[in-house]
């Protein structure tokens, strides 16, 4: 080695050479303060860390739709066979083993009904329908139904002929008997509970299956056809002051107020 000599050339190289130690050792202090390993060969790599597992989430088998149980119900008919496209008909579904609770739809819709025993169901308040044919339908409470294919039209009360005598049913409970008669398509004569029979100087006429009266005394009717053979309305006159009423044509055979009222 060569005697350090301040200020010579010497001395300025050991300088050089400590402070290049003293890098080295520092670096060598970094590596090993967080944990690495330089220049050995039976180090590999470090390893990226491991995927996190699949889980496999396992599906619940579908379960199959209860099956219909109960009792079997069947229809032999309905009638009337044919309502108004606006609305409003009410009607009786004959057959057996109807359960009280049956539900019965016209065609896609469900409609108001009771089930009065196992042999007859009411149908009352049918909602406006395309002029068409449809399905009858009763489903009892466990699900099993009976279809009358093609049993109940959907037709324009225009069609339907209001001409003749109406057996009525006026009042809060519909306890009043009344009567009116169409002739040539006009109002000509009415009667309600105890009152005597009225005739009209200007007939009310009959046009798209509806009438209306309203005279200067207050006297007031108006109806309108739901079916070829019933019929619904208002009525204000003495005998009847400001009261409902539904109608079968006379001559048909009568229907139950159960079909129109469901009491």
């Amino acid at each position: 080695m060569h005697p350090s000599v301040p200020g010579s050339r010497f001395s300025r190289w050991e300088g050089k050479a400590d402070m290049t130690n003293r890098i080295r050792i520092g670096i060598a202090l970094l590596i090993l303060s967080h944990g690495l390993v330089v220049g050995c060969a039976d180090q590999g790599s470090p390893t990226a860390p491991s995927a996190p597992p699949t889980l496999s989430v396992q599906q619940p088998s579908p379960q199959p739709s209860p099956q219909p149980t109960g009792t079997q119900p069947n229809i032999t008919a309905i009638a009337p066979q044919v309502g108004s496209t606006r609305g409003g008909a009410w009607a009786t579904i004959t057959g057996v083993d109807f359960q009280p609770g049956a539900k019965v739809r016209l065609g896609d819709t469900t409609v108001s009904s009771w089930t009065r025993d196992s042999t007859t169901i009411s149908v009352w308040g049918t909602a406006a329908h395309a002029a068409g044919t449809i399905d009858v339908v009763v489903t009892n409470p466990g699900g099993l139904e009976a279809r009358l294919t093609g049993a109940y039209t959907y037709e324009s009360p225009e069609t339907f002929d209001f001409n003749g005598d109406w057996v009525a049913h006026a009042g809060p409970e519909f306890e009043t008997d009344m009567r009116f008669t169409i002739r040539n398509n006009v109002l000509v004569s009415l009667s309600c509970g105890t009152s005597e029979p009225l005739t009209f100087a200007s007939p009310p006429p009959v046009r798209d299956g509806e009438f209306s009266f309203l005279g200067d005394d207050g006297v007031a009717i108006g109806g309108r056809l739901v079916s070829p053979v019933n019929a619904v309305g208002t009525i204000n006159v003495p005998a009847c002051p400001a009261a409902g009423w539904w109608a079968d044509k006379s001559g048909v055979a009568a229907v139950s107020r159960y079909a129109y009222t469901g009491r």
